[in-house]
This record gives structure tokens, sequence and C-alpha cells, in this order.
């Protein structure tokens, strides 16, 4: 604790673990259904690890939430409401299936980006 204050993460550990619970799931089940290990997942609940976006998408489709259930009121951490990225959420939580190809995309642009860096 901060001054007082939980990690930001706290909310987020205890959505992703009540939603684990939910789905009757141990830590170390989900942490195989993600390919990360049992003590990540442990400290992702505890609030002491943070969740990359990547991972939460991860997490909302194998525990079969809608990614909003786990940012809750903390959502405006990761991104600002009415933004670019806000949208891009929202669409993804309605098209799942449409994130691995934005992720090849994204990682083309990052590769395209870093391979032409200092060639004119």
């Amino acid at each position: 604790m901060e001054n007082g204050k939980p990690p930001v993460s706290a909310g987020l550990g205890s959505r992703i673990r009540a939603a684990r619970r939910d789905a009757g799931m141990s830590q170390g089940q989900l942490a195989q259904a993600l390919s990360t290990t049992q003590s990540a997942i442990s400290l992702y609940e505890a609030g002491q690890r943070s969740v990359g976006i990547d991972m939460l998408l991860n997490v909302a489709r194998i525990l079969n939430r809608p990614l909003h259930y786990f940012l809750g009121e903390d959502g405006d951490m990761l991104y600002v409401k009415d933004s670019d990225i806000a949208e891009l959420i929202s669409e993804l939580e309605q098209h799942p299936e449409d994130l691995p190809d934005l992720l090849a995309y994204w990682h083309f642009l990052r590769w395209r980006r870093t391979s032409t860096n200092g060639r004119h």
C-alpha cells in the first residue's frame, strides 16, 4: 500500500480472481491456458503485478467475461474514455476474432518502422 491506498491494480486483481473462481479454474489452470506461470496469476490477483492489455484480453476470452467486467472503475488506467484506444477496445470486445490479425499488422508496422529507421 502506498499512502494508505491499495495498489492501482488491486480491483482488477480481485475481479480476475472472482471470474477465475466462477469459471471453476485454479490459478494453475488459468496460467496454463494463458501460457504463463501460476506465480504470475497469483501476483495479478494480488494486485502486485500489472496486467497488460493483451494479457487482459486473453483473460477475458478464457474466462468468458467482457473486458469491461475486469476494468470496472479502473478502466481509466488503461485508456482515456472517448479516445481512439477506447474505440479499439470496444471493437475488440465485439469482435475478439480480429485480435490476431490486428496484432500481426501492429507487429508489421513496428518492424517496418525499425527496419527503415535511419534510412532515407
